[in-house]
């Protein structure tokens, strides 16, 4: 083997033979630290293309392939090397590969956005890549297909053309007439008429227009303010940076909406709309905007004694409104107002446009004039509904949006995609989709010229025209209703693209970006370009320079494979299936989809017709093509994901699950299906729930007959900071690797005697490698899960089911070996056995050195059902654990455990700890072990060791057990435990003051 040669030539490993994939000398962590600087500056550039809400990391594909071929025995060193690590960038993925294996194929039937088949392609591996959604399967094209066959001349082709279609979009009137030259965003909201007062007024999220952090102290401080003048709400800017300087910004303390600089405060407005209460305030009279009856139009801020059947009727009176507002512009099914509406109570409202000068930003309130520029772009689009211009995407969204199951669609407010544009956003959406299909047809007619045949001049003008597609998606993301003006993000504050979060809504405070200027961090048309033609495509055509193998990209479902060669079969199948709560990707996925679908099709007779890549927007039926709605409409049902309002409004989570886990089950069925015999199956996962691994197990041990080799994580977080954080959560994806060949039986009680002995082991080597966290308790269960999937059947008086087998043998397995394996470490025989003990060890073990262990509600499951400890029990009447908000998305908040435990070796802090605990230290009532433990502690840090051995001795007398176990958990943990961490010297202290010469007669000999 050669690791060094640029060209070093590799087949299969021999079938016989482990992979050096399956070895424990794989070096996972290594791998780890590299793919978690992608997750920062260094980020692959085609990254950039577009937004895509799960991309793997480039170099853990690479190492996870290269792994996979070659044998258990390859030098880790040599290895880390050859594909890229510790080379000349920093980025690994930037490093070309030194293996290239001839001979080999490589499946990935849910590929995403190509991570897994682009780095096979990189090492010389023909390589599959399957997508069951067309958005995914062109995007797969993009990123595979055109750069291996075209190579730079895209580049330049892309550049030219963009210039083209920038140039003509400019050159037209009214587009000309909408943006003002130096103007990079509007920022807008919404505004409502008060049903109190009559009168207009905006509904502003956040005031903020920028509240960014330098190097040291405030770089910027702005926002705005309203200025009631008569009828009419004005805005008023208030710039800081202008008023007191920047030196006096920096200075300045901010306090929610207190600022403090210079010795003056300045305070800036509250939100006036809460969404979530359905609740707003109108700026002129200040009452509240609550609830309204659609039928009668009555407005009631008190709803409490209204009759049943006026309560059942009532509406937020903010989303009706805004429901209105896309009636009256005609875009929904159903147009017709209410008798009682004279004018829809709702309109967009231009507050501050954003000027960019000399890389920092500048901030004007908008004018009448700025509004008008949304008044003349509206009657257009007036003028295109009415010629049913098919352009504007009318297609539905999803109806069941808002039901959950990973969905959150405003389906109160819209009906169809055009409704997430205001009328500016839509027509210069529109106007760049004909211009794009126009300069389809003139690279067409161009390499015609240049004497191409028939054939090459369609896929060239295809594959062009696909980039020039999806550098506008890119600009759809950032220029929606469903964007947010972020004020305090990087210098400058930018707009937050929609996709952002996790559903699509309706933003108040969103931005309405001008195609022409460039930004800093916002998906301008004219950055969209520049990022395309000068990092994304130059970095996928030299990427992909020297493939020669040929590789394909196909829409196809993987649950049937239905468009592959019957008679293929792959070396190697390596893919990130779908999650349990996955994102709802075929729903999502039309706010691109809409747009593709027109930009890559052409126009005939008023109606949208095939054109490039007609098998993503339409069927064949007969001799006839008939389009694609949507893809939730065709896609959904097929789409291997747990979102039971795919399944009809009265389906119920279970069946959701069982539908589910019948795709999934079908999908690992087709893959072993494709998979040679000696061939390895990997598959990420990035999902910690129990229920989610059940259903893993389930997939591809019970339904498909794989057996575990091993497993270990893939992080994108240094070693560094999990120790700092003491959090054994991480952004992780645990790679699993699968052979086929579970056969054979045995019984359950036997099997766990093998999987704790297996378990045990593991973990001892594991320790001695230096892994902690996740890394630690993932590589121990990866021993269980090898053992128990060895076998076709596990019996106890009957098969048994997976569910079963994970949580009453396969999580106690792995946590008593862990347990065991520590006290190997500490050199006894016997370890803990008590739930709480057992909890309270592996807690402090696998997170050492952090001043506060800290696990979310998902990891505290598993570990309470690997050592059996009842939960409730453990937070409530022992108050082991404590909960707390976890700071984290907006989107949702986690709730935490911390574990209680000595937060120094001071005799107050260890007194405090007790009482907290409930105990008191004089006469304690000992409930578990870790009471018996916190004692001993509280003991050793205040008397000597005569009166401690005093005290042991009494609490040995009225709770033996309990004693036993606390004296052998603080031999263990005087062993294990960094010098670091307070409870190290409290339990050196109490085996110290345990001394052989006066030792109980229940302590281990050994010691």
């Amino acid at each position: 083997m050669c690791t060094q040669t640029v060209f070093a030539k590799h087949g299969l490993s021999s079938p016989s033979e482990r992979r050096f994939i399956e070895s424990v000398k794989f070096p996972w962590r290594e791998v780890s630290e590299a793919s978690a600087v992608e997750k920062g500056p260094g980020r692959p550039p085609h990254w950039e293309m577009v937004f895509w809400w799960t991309r793997k990391p480039l170099i853990s594909a690479r190492a996870i392939i290269a792994g996979c071929i070659l044998p258990e025995d390859t030098s880790p060193g040599g290895f880390l090397k050859a594909i890229g690590i510790g080379g000349k960038s920093k980025s690994a993925h930037n490093n070309p590969p030194f293996y290239r294996f001839e001979g080999v194929r490589l499946l990935d039937p849910f590929a995403g956005f190509g991570s897994i088949p682009l780095e096979a392609m990189r090492m010389g591996i023909e390589a599959t890549a399957v997508e069951l959604l067309p958005v995914a399967y062109i995007f797969l094209k993009a990123v595979l297909e055109y750069p291996s066959k075209y190579g730079k001349k895209l580049v330049e082709d892309v550049r030219r053309w963009g210039e083209w279609i920038t140039e003509r979009l400019k050159e037209d009137p009214l587009i000309r007439e909408l943006y003002e030259d130096d103007v990079a965003v509007y920022i807008g909201s919404w505004e409502i008429k008060c049903p109190h007062c009559g009168r207009w007024t905006p509904l502003v999220g956040n005031w903020w227009l920028a509240r960014v952090k330098g190097k040291e102290g405030y770089a910027r401080l702005a926002w705005m303010e309203p200025v009631v003048e008569g009828d009419k709400v004005k805005i008023k800017v208030v710039d800081l940076n202008k008023v007191l300087g920047d030196g006096a910004v920096k200075g300045a303390r901010v306090s929610g909406l207190r600022i403090t600089a210079c010795g003056k405060e300045f305070r800036v407005p509250e939100s006036n709309i809460e969404a979530r209460r359905e609740r707003g305030v109108c700026l002129l009279c200040h009452q509240p905007i609550m609830q309204i009856d659609p039928q009668t139009g009555k407005h009631y801020t008190e709803t409490k004694n209204l009759p049943e059947d006026i309560k059942g009727r009532l509406k937020g009176y903010v989303k009706f409104a805004l429901e209105l507002y896309n009636k009256g512009l005609g875009y929904g099914t159903s147009k017709e107002l209410p008798p009682w509406v004279s004018e829809t109570p709702a309109r967009q409202r231009l507050l501050v446009k954003v000027k960019v000068r000399q890389g920092d930003l500048e901030f004007e309130p908008c004018t009448e004039k700025d509004q008008e520029k949304l008044d003349l772009a509206r009657k257009e689009i007036l003028k295109m509904l009415e010629t049913n211009d098919p352009d504007i995407p009318k297609e539905q969204i999803p109806p069941y949006g808002h039901k959950g199951g990973g969905l959150r669609f405003p389906t109160e407010i819209v009906e169809s995609w055009c409704e997430f544009f205001n009328p500016r956003q839509l027509l210069t959406l529109i106007k760049l989709v004909k211009l794009i299909r126009e300069a389809g047809k003139q690279i067409e007619q161009e390499k015609v010229k240049e004497g191409l045949s028939k054939e090459e001049v369609f896929n060239y003008a295809e594959a062009v025209t696909t980039y020039l597609a999806i550098v506008l998606l890119r600009y759809v993301d950032y220029n929606s209703l469903g964007t947010v003006w972020n004020y305090g993000g990087q210098l400058p504050a930018q707009v937050a693209h929609t996709l952002s979060m996790r559903g699509i809504a309706i933003m108040w405070n969103w931005g309405d970006v001008s195609p022409f200027t460039k930004m800093s961090g916002t998906g301008t048309m004219l950055s969209n370009f520049d990022k395309a033609t000068d990092k994304m495509l130059p970095y996928l055509t030299l990427a992909l320079s020297n493939n020669v193998n040929s590789s394909e990209v196909l829409l196809d479902d993987a649950t049937i494979l239905s468009k592959l060669d019957f008679h293929k079969k792959f070396d190697l199948i390596v893919t990130d299936p779908p999650y349990y709560d996955d994102v709802a990707y075929a729903e999502l996925s039309d706010f691109y989809y809409v747009w593709l679908k027109r930009a890559l099709s052409d126009v005939e007779d008023g109606r949208l017709m095939p054109k490039f890549l007609p098998e993503a927007f339409f069927e064949k039926v007969g001799d006839n093509w008939v389009e694609v709605s949507t893809q939730w409409e065709k896609y959904a049902l097929s789409e291997v994901s747990l979102n039971p309002p795919r399944l009809g409004p009265n389906a119920k989570y279970e069946d959701g699950v069982k539908h589910f886990q019948n795709l999934l089950n079908s999908s690992f069925i087709n893959m072993a299906s494709r998979l040679v015999d000696d061939g390895l199956l990997v598959t990420y996962y990035a999902h910690t729930d129990p229920d989610a691994w059940k259903a893993l197990l389930e997939a591809g041990w019970n339904a498909a007959g794989f057996r575990v080799t091993n497993a270990f994580p893939i992080t994108t977080e240094t070693m560094q900071s999990v120790v700092k954080r003491g959090k054994l959560s991480m952004d992780t994806s645990i790679i699993v690797v699968w052979r086929k060949g579970a056969e054979g039986t045995i019984e359950a009680s036997e099997l766990y005697n093998l999987m704790v002995e297996e378990s045990a082991k593991r973990a001892r080597e594991l320790m001695d490698i230096g892994a902690i966290g996740r890394d630690l308790v993932i590589g121990t269960l990866a021993a269980a899960l090898a053992v128990a999937t060895k076998y076709r059947e596990i019996k106890v008086m009957g098969k048994i089911d997976t569910k079963t087998l994970i949580d009453n043998y396969v999580y106690p397995a792995t946590y008593l070996g862990l347990a065991k394996a520590l006290a190997i470490k500490a050199e006894l025989k016997e370890g803990v056995k008590q739930p709480d003990a057992m909890f309270y060890l592996l807690v402090k073990s696998i997170l050492p050195g952090a001043k506060k262990k800290t696990l979310d509600s998902t990891d505290l499951r598993i570990f309470s059902i690997g050592t059996s400890l009842d939960l409730n029990m453990a937070i409530k009447s022992w108050k082991i654990l404590t909960g707390e908000a976890e700071p984290g998305a907006r989107v949702a908040k986690a709730k935490a455990y911390k574990l209680i435990e000595p937060p120094s070796d001071e005799r107050s802090k260890l007194a405090e700890m007790l009482e907290v605990r409930g105990l008191n230290p004089e006469n304690p009532q000992i409930r578990c072990t870790v009471d018996a433990l916190h004692t001993f502690e509280y003991y050793a840090a205040t008397y000597s060791r005569e009166e401690f051995r005093r005290k042991i001795e009494g609490l040995t007398t009225t709770y033996p057990s309990y004693a036993e176990e606390a004296l052998t958990l603080a031999k263990i943990l005087a062993k294990t435990l960094p010098k670091e961490d307070p409870e190290w010297s409290l339990c050196k202290r109490i085996v110290e003051y345990l001394s052989p010469q006066q030792k109980l007669s229940f302590t281990e000999e050994g010691d």
